[in-house]
């Protein structure tokens, strides 16, 4: 990439992530856009992380240490803003895995979007903790102005996948620190991608860049913390834009539960997996893709679905990969969803 391309600045929270960190980072110095700084923050950990970054950090001058005592992944990702010094940002967690390629090509789709995208999304597969692919995310295809869109469902899917301009992120404050003082962590993604779409355009890279890790131990695995996350993430947006009617919160309730139902499923709290699917199933959305969502369940009780095999490791590109269908249809779902909207 040529000199004159934004020096993007991946912010990298971590807090006891010794398992994973150390090929999260390789993950991210490997990206083929050259012009990159890795500004990691030790949120207080308590096992090796902080010894495995400081030793990469030797290594490579991209790569700079913050320690602070424990104050939740908000707060650890504002210190990195704060300290970063590029004009884009990357979000990326301590045991996520990135394409070599991602940065690369969201910033071509930035720079080709124009200054009026603040937000570039893409793709991501689902692995487990060997890195084993798992699922496919939904084709989301929606770009320009689309906070209502997101509103309804989160197609930036978690924290590894955006690109940000940093005024952008700096406009809206950055993360949301007070949702773990309200014991409300989770959603404080979902909370700033709906802040940044709500004042720019969004595009996407429609390709699988990111690889998300699936583990029973992860914060999204704690769904009643996170309904109280994403509740208050929504009362906020209610408070910008008092022009949101109840008819699109109630939609966009009843699709985090039916998100919360799949998390606890896979976790195997299968009574807490009817708790969250029974009111979700008061959505149009819920009832398509039931006949799906009920092939999956009898595969997983079954012991059927073990992934097709591949393999996610730091260094591998596979965006190149034929990827599979995804699971569950939610992107054919939502777009006859969408042009029912646009109809009425």
């Amino acid at each position: 990439m040529a000199d004159n391309q934004p020096l993007v600045s991946i912010i990298l929270p971590v807090r006891d992530g010794e398992a994973s960190i150390g090929d999260t980072l390789a993950s991210a110095l490997g990206q083929t856009y050259s012009r990159i700084e890795v500004v990691v923050v030790d949120d207080g950990s308590r096992d090796g992380t902080r010894a495995i970054v400081e030793a990469r950090a030797q290594r490579d001058s991209r790569v700079r240490v913050i320690a602070q005592s424990n104050c939740g992944v908000a707060a650890a990702r504002n210190r990195a803003i704060a300290a970063a010094r590029g004009e884009l940002i990357a979000p990326l967690d301590a045991d996520d895995l990135w394409d070599p390629t991602k940065i690369e090509q969201q910033v071509r789709r930035m720079n080709d979007a124009g200054d009026a995208t603040g937000l570039v999304y893409c793709w991501w597969v689902f692995i487990d903790v060997q890195g084993l692919l798992l699922d496919c995310s939904p084709h989301w295809r929606i770009e320009g102005d689309a906070a209502d869109l997101l509103l309804q469902v989160n197609y930036t899917g978690n924290a590894s996948v955006p690109l940000y301009r940093r005024h952008n992120v700096e406009e809206v404050g950055g993360y949301d620190v007070t949702l773990r003082e309200r014991d409300a962590e989770g959603c404080e993604d979902l909370d700033l991608a709906l802040k940044v779409a709500e004042r720019s355009n969004v595009a996407v890279v429609p390709s699988c860049l990111v690889g998300y890790r699936r583990s029973r131990g992860n914060m999204s695995t704690h769904t009643d913390r996170m309904w109280r996350s994403y509740t208050l993430a929504m009362e906020n947006a209610r408070i910008r834009r008092p022009e949101l009617s109840a008819a699109s919160l109630r939609k966009s309730q009843h699709q985090f539960a039916l998100y919360l139902a799949g998390v606890s499923f896979r976790s195997g709290a299968y009574a807490k997996a009817v708790e969250w699917g029974w009111p979700a199933l008061r959505s149009s959305v819920a009832r398509q893709a039931l006949p799906s969502i009920a092939a999956l369940c009898v595969k997983t009780l079954l012991k059927r679905h073990r992934g097709d095999g591949r393999t996610i490791i730091s260094g591998t590109a596979f965006s190149r990969w034929e990827m599979p269908e995804p699971l569950i249809p939610y992107d054919r779902i939502y777009h006859r969803h969408f042009e029912r909207m646009h109809t009425e």
